[in-house]
């Protein structure tokens, strides 16, 4: 392999590993790296398998029923395109690492920006699927709900008591620990007022990325890539979404980044391009809330 190849192969397995670390909204999906798509193809998500109950009266019991998975559809309609350098000592550097782990450690110092950049597209395509929400809550006649820090912990007990009703017929959309909301910047501004997330302990557990905290049994996760719309009148709403981790959205990114290398004239260090394919779906609409609120960035008259 040439030592070309080997920089391709190692920045794109530096990207395979890290993408889903730089993810905010798309901790609610169930997203899957596909090999050798191309635009507008049409994969298969494998969402994760729901088990029902049923009833048991005495004696034996049947056989095990194949474990029932939905599958999703999931439409590679976006993509990104990249395009860097990397100066020839670094090149060298990542050539002669021991062994592939440290390769692909060097590789992303190079490549953490483009990662975040894909990362953070993919998760606005996740944004945007809060039309799809089966929970949805506004003011009167779909207007903003503007937020103080009362409604705003309010609005997090109420989403509580839609998942939990679930669909009346004894399934629950609530699973203890895997719930996730993800809110703006603009909407964490009114929850750092409330002495309930004032302090945020990690513990021994891995923490999201974004996360700030748990109310009402939800992980609390802030990202810049909730959807917003401007109104008529000049404000913005916001959707921030609630979901569960890793079951509610459905999304697709492609493992090959179609990478090439050249070399410009009059210049001693290999360029790299190429692209990466991306899809989303919400496939349990069920499992997704969001709300429409308003909440401007407004200090205390007491702030100095």
């Amino acid at each position: 392999m040439s030592d070309e190849q080997v920089m391709i192969t190692t920045f794109t397995k530096a990207f395979n590993k890290y993408v889903y670390d730089e993810m905010v909204i798309g901790q609610l999906a169930h997203t899957e790296l596909k090999d050798g798509v191309r635009v507008g193809a049409e994969v298969d998500v494998i969402m994760p398998a729901m088990v029902t109950l049923f009833d048991y009266t005495g004696g034996d019991l049947n056989d095990a029923e194949l474990t029932t998975t939905t599958t999703a559809k999931v439409k590679f309609d976006k993509g990104k395109a990249f395009h860097y350098e990397v100066d020839e000592v670094k090149k060298q550097q990542i050539n002669n690492a021991p062994d592939l782990k440290q390769k692909v450690e060097l590789a992303k110092e190079y490549s953490s920006d483009a990662i975040k950049q894909f990362a953070a597209a993919v998760d606005t395509a996740y944004g945007k699927l809060y039309t799809r929400a089966g929970h949805y809550l506004s003011g009167t006649n779909n207007t903003a709900i503007s937020l103080t820090s009362s409604i705003a912990k309010e609005i997090f007990a109420y989403m509580q008591a839609k998942f939990q009703r679930g669909d009346g017929k004894g399934h629950t959309n609530w699973i203890d620990g895997q719930m996730v909301a993800i809110v703006p910047p603009e909407y964490q501004f009114y929850l750092g007022q409330l002495e309930d997330l004032k302090y945020v302990e990690s513990g021994h557990q891995k923490m999201a990325k974004g996360y700030i905290g748990k109310l009402s049994g939800w992980n609390i996760v802030v990202s810049n890539n909730v959807a917003s719309v401007t109104e008529q009148n000049g404000s913005i709403s916001y959707y921030p979404l609630f979901g569960i981790k890793g079951k509610t959205l459905a999304g697709g990114i492609s493992k090959n980044l179609n990478m090439k290398d050249y070399m410009p004239e009059k210049n001693f260090n290999t360029r790299y391009k190429g692209y990466g394919l991306y899809g989303v779906g919400a496939p349990r609409a069920d499992f997704l809330g969001t709300v429409k609120i308003n909440a401007p960035l407004v200090l205390s008259a007491n702030a100095a």
